[in-house]
């Protein structure tokens, strides 16, 4: 984020008196207790298991200068606070007033050009690498990590300051009305949908429902609408949102051509004659690239831009991210889905190591009733696959193991919920050489397993 005077934030928010903040400086807003600090606006929001007016005591002990907080607890917080120098702005609904925030702080960058990525998978590295060609030709603000929710597209929009002349962010959706809200704070002049996937198919529904509310993000002045070309709901979303849609891919991005992968080292081609050579693992993170090359087309950047960007990309963390070692770590830890593990799965069964391959996969969650059939689904996966060894991690991954018992021997399959079981097996199994996949839903904390394992030489 970048750093704001108090007084600013206070005329976003309103408040009568706003030259009383001018002392303060604000460089991140947080609604984690936790991450306050000395420059920090800590957000008070209620969520689903604490409210956070409950830690307003513990933001003031860690001298942070500004709370946003409900009127309702206008008792309470203003004796928490008094006598320190932490001031409090009060409002009627704390989240409101962030993304009103956020809104307006966007639209006083009357120049600025907003791209809006959303999709099953893929929003990040798709906002990554096109960040990462764009930031070569003007100040470009991006998404940090995966702030992409109706609180984290309203953080996020701080990392937009006068100097911006692009903003390219995640809007993220796993419920009904929630890209609405998302397009209101941020109106997209460009928008690019992925793909649609099972993702959160068990809070919306059904797949359709994940189309229709994905597809809100192609709004009535949308300037441009993109989805990736084999997408079977392309022209769902096309009729249902009445807006021509552009499609995008190996077939339909110009000028790429001579596509051939390198396998763990990424992917090689042609960028109007010239090579190219971009980061990370499987046909998805080609996919999101042609995707991004084809928005940076419409912008008219030049060639040099787009080939110097697409070279500097370097996957996140947990995003099919490789982590070489005495053992190779393929790190695709953030989210999980049908759709995504299968990629993956492929890009592994065609990777060639010394030793032996072996998938890690926790569950998949929010799959609500898609459960069973998602965890057979990657069963069918890995029947056929050329991993020798996988470890199913959580309970959803009983159906998966039910399945491929009659094909795998008890050393080449392994099932547990505990952690512990898991960290120990790995250790015990995995040998110098090894090829590893971490594979999972945020939920089951997957990662836990990188740090131990690099330790295996």
């Amino acid at each position: 984020m970048k750093s704001f005077n108090g007084e600013y934030i206070a005329t976003l928010l309103k408040v009568k008196d706003p030259g009383q903040y001018s002392n303060i400086s604000i460089s991140d807003i947080t609604i984690d207790s936790r991450k306050a600090g000395s420059s920090s606006l800590f957000v008070a929001m209620k969520g689903k298991r604490h409210d956070g007016h409950e830690f307003i005591s513990d933001v003031v002990k860690r001298r942070i200068p500004l709370i946003l907080a409900s009127s309702k607890y206008k008792k309470e917080a203003g004796s928490l606070v008094s006598g320190s120098s932490t001031k409090v702005i009060y409002v009627e609904d704390t989240l409101k007033a962030l993304q009103q925030m956020a809104k307006l702080h966007i639209s006083n960058n009357g120049r600025l050009k907003k791209i809006g990525i959303t999709g099953s998978t893929g929003k990040t590295t798709t906002k990554e690498i096109l960040g990462s060609i764009l930031r070569c030709v003007a100040p470009t603000a991006v998404t940090p990590g995966n702030f992409n929710s109706e609180i984290g597209l309203a953080i996020s929009a701080f990392e937009i300051d006068r100097f911006s002349r692009y903003s390219v962010f995640e809007m993220g959706i796993d419920h009904a009305g929630e890209m609405d809200t998302l397009v209101d704070i941020y109106t997209p002049h460009i928008s690019l949908i992925t793909n649609i996937g099972y993702s959160h198919v068990g809070k919306l529904g059904s797949m359709k429902a994940i189309a229709q509310e994905k597809g809100k993000i192609f709004h009535d002045s949308v300037e441009r609408a993109l989805m990736e070309e084999s997408s079977s709901f392309y022209r769902f979303v096309e009729n249902d949102r009445e807006v021509p849609i552009l499609p995008f891919g190996v077939n339909s991005t110009p000028l790429v051509s001579d596509v051939f992968s390198l396998g763990l080292d990424g992917w090689t081609f042609r960028y109007n004659g010239r090579p190219v050579i971009i980061r990370g693992v499987g046909r998805h993170t080609l996919i999101d690239a042609l995707g991004a090359i084809k928005i940076a087309q419409m912008l008219d950047i030049e060639d040099e831009a787009i080939i110097e960007g697409l070279q500097a990309f370097k996957p996140l963390a947990g995003h099919s991210s490789v982590r070489q070692g005495d053992v190779t770590i393929i790190e695709d830890w953030y989210n999980s889905s049908p759709d995504s593990t299968s990629t993956i799965l492929d890009c592994v069964s065609n990777a060639v190591c010394r030793g032996k391959k072996r998938a890690v996969l926790g569950s998949m969650k929010e799959m609500g009733s898609y459960t069973h059939r998602a965890h057979t689904y990657v069963s069918r996966q890995l029947k056929n696959s050329s991993i020798e060894n996988i470890y199913l991690f959580g309970k959803e991954m009983y159906t998966t193991y039910k399945e491929l018992k009659p094909y795998r021997s008890s050393n080449q399959l392994f099932l547990t919920d505990d952690y512990q079981q898991l960290q120990r097996r790995m250790m015990e199994d995995t040998k110098r050489g090894d090829l590893v996949l971490l594979k999972g839903s945020r939920a089951m904390e997957i990662e836990r397993l990188v740090p131990v394992i690099s330790t295996i030489g």
